[in-house]
């Protein structure tokens, strides 16, 4: 999903893929301020979703 997001994954994704996870915040979604917030249930779905991701990458084939 293109997100517009200027994060250091534009300067990484010259030398390797990147990926970014979007976790929903509450406080009419505000970020990079100090309103900026979320819930533990989603920071774990956030979690959960990452070591998914990983699991998958740990048993594909490596060339």
């Amino acid at each position: 999903m293109p997100s517009g997001a200027g994060h250091d994954a534009m300067k990484l994704h010259e030398i390797l893929p990147q990926a970014m996870l979007f976790v929903r915040g509450e406080n009419a979604g505000i970020s990079h301020n100090p309103l900026e917030s979320t819930t533990n249930n989603d920071m774990q779905l956030a979690v959960d979703a990452f070591t998914h991701v990983l699991h998958q990458l740990a048993e594909e084939p490596q060339p």
